[in-house]
């Protein structure tokens, strides 16, 4: 059986392995920001290098190879954008159309009850006389 003091206990560890990093967070929060950075950099980057390596990509590492990547990267972002664009141009059209809809059919019931209650007061008036 271990030690609790020792250093090898798996709750010592993951005490001083959470203690850092909330004390650069409390203390340091530019400092815990840029590691931070740095930590989602590398985890975005690496798989990204190991998929040009896996495509077979001759030229990896040249500005031939990254304006390419960039190129596709940015006409794929285009794209997206512009159909997320015309979605929200169709439901937004939608929308609208519905609501006239229902904004007539209002006018039509409110003219219909009106035309209605103007007749039942004429019938009352010709029924008194």
């Amino acid at each position: 059986m271990e030690r609790w003091g020792g250093a090898n206990h798996p709750l010592v560890k993951a005490v001083a392995g959470i203690s850092v990093p909330l004390f650069l967070a409390l203390n340091f929060p530019t400092v815990f920001l840029a590691i931070l950075a740095g930590i989602l950099f590398y985890a975005v980057a690496l798989p990204g290098v190991m998929h040009t390596y896996r495509r077979r990509y001759r030229i990896v590492g040249r500005l031939k190879l990254a304006l390419r990547l960039a190129a596709k990267t940015f006409s794929n972002l285009k794209e997206s954008c512009s159909r997320t664009l015309a979605r929200g141009l169709e439901k937004r059209h939608s929308r609208k159309s519905l609501q006239r809809e229902r904004e007539a059919r209002l006018r039509r019931y409110r003219r219909e009850r009106t035309r209605r209650k103007r007749q039942q007061t004429r019938e009352a008036l010709a029924q008194q006389r």
